[in-house]
């Protein structure tokens, strides 16, 4: 009787590579072409109403216009920055807030005291309103984007023509202009005209061709030689209330803790409805069940097919020496010359007999020698298991 062995292997690592590398190319061309795109686009875009941002929310448009008409364009992200630029342009110059970060009342403090012509503040909340326009107040946001009046006398105004009518408004008490339905307000203080601009997207490169937008940026910010253009940034100094350098817990806006907060969630949501539940264990028939008897059986016939005595020999000697290990509780790794002194000592045998039919030596010439062989190993490990 012959019995097939069917035996799985497990493929290498290269041949995993090999049967995989057409995808493995096209996720490193994908990641190429992310990387050069990133990097273009780096170059291109600089952020929501910024002076170097060529994208649809910059502001590299309206930053040329004006500096085609020659005004000096200074872009400052701290306040420390933006007060040395008005101070270094000596009073001739008009300061533009963009709203790209909260404005701590430090980050205030260093910029209005500053000598300027005007100040422009673009959607500013009701905190920057008090301290820099007290005569404005926050309005409702208007979504009508057809084009309305300016219906005040601002000069400015008169010059911009109609504008559309969404963004946020501003409720203005007098003699405080109020244009364009309150999405431009226009006022004077302390610290000089203070211009209120509800609709952001008026700077931006997307809008600024729309109706009067672009008028409204030259004429709002071109009257002076110096245009200091302040983006508010989190990693200010001046943004905390110490003098004490922002963890990046501080740097974190709050909304991300809970939108990993919410991600987290959904992970385990994910998990529990995709893990794999543990129930009994399932039993499943062997393919084929061989006896060791069989095994035995059928590598001795490989073995006489192939004239191999020498190999059957020495595989009966090694099995021989490793069950006597055993059984004199000696280590797997003890040699052959100590293995014979204590079967030797067990059974009263010299030390030369037993390594004469422990120690490999040449191939039995016939079957008979072979068997003998067997017969005298299984003879001496009898007389070690009675000893």
């Amino acid at each position: 009787m012959s019995v097939d062995l069917l035996e799985g292997t497990t493929p290498t690592v290269g041949e995993t590579v090999r049967r995989n590398r057409g995808i493995a190319l096209i996720v490193v061309v994908l990641l190429v072409v992310a990387v050069v795109i990133g990097l273009a686009q780096s170059r291109r875009t600089a952020g929501v109403l910024d002076p170097d941002g060529l994208d649809r929310p910059g502001s590299h448009a309206l930053a040329a216009l004006l500096a085609d008409q020659g005004v000096s364009v200074v872009r400052v992200t701290t306040a420390t920055d933006a007060a040395d630029a008005l101070t270094r342009a000596g009073g001739r110059a008009t300061l533009l807030i963009v709203p790209t970060a909260t404005l701590s009342p430090r980050m205030l403090d260093a910029v209005v005291a500053s000598d300027r012509e005007r100040t422009v503040l673009v959607q500013p909340g009701a905190d920057v309103l008090q301290r820099l326009a007290p005569w404005a107040t926050v309005g409702d946001f208007a979504t009508d984007d057809a084009e309305v009046e300016a219906g005040c006398s601002w000069p400015i105004a008169e010059r911009v023509g109609p504008l559309p009518g969404d963004g946020s408004t501003y409720d203005a008490s007098s003699p405080a202009a109020s244009c364009w339905r309150g999405l431009v307000v226009d006022g004077s203080g302390s610290q000089g005209p203070t211009t209120v601009i509800g609709s952001a997207q008026a700077l931006t490169n997307e809008r600024l061709a729309d109706s009067g937008y672009a008028a409204l940026g030259l004429n709002a910010l071109g009257e002076q030689p110096t245009l200091v253009w302040w983006l508010p940034s989190f990693t200010d100094p001046l943004q905390f209330s110490t003098d004490e350098p922002p963890t990046v817990s501080d740097l974190v806006p709050s909304w991300v803790r809970w939108a990993l907060l919410q991600l987290a969630l959904a992970v385990l949501v994910v998990v529990w409805w995709r893990a794999r539940r543990l129930g009994r264990v399932v039993v499943e028939p062997l393919p084929v069940v061989v006896r060791a008897t069989e095994s035995v059986e059928g590598r001795a016939r490989l073995y006489r097919r192939g004239n191999a005595r020498g190999r059957a020999a020495d595989a009966l000697r090694e099995g021989a020496s490793s069950r006597l290990r055993a059984r004199l509780g000696l280590p797997r790794t003890t040699d052959l010359a100590t293995l014979a002194a204590a079967v030797a000592g067990r059974t009263g045998r010299t030390t030369v007999d037993v390594l004469a039919l422990l120690e490999p030596g040449s191939a039995p010439s016939d079957d008979a020698s072979l068997t003998a062989l067997a017969d005298a190993l299984d003879t001496l490990e009898n007389e070690v298991r009675r000893s």
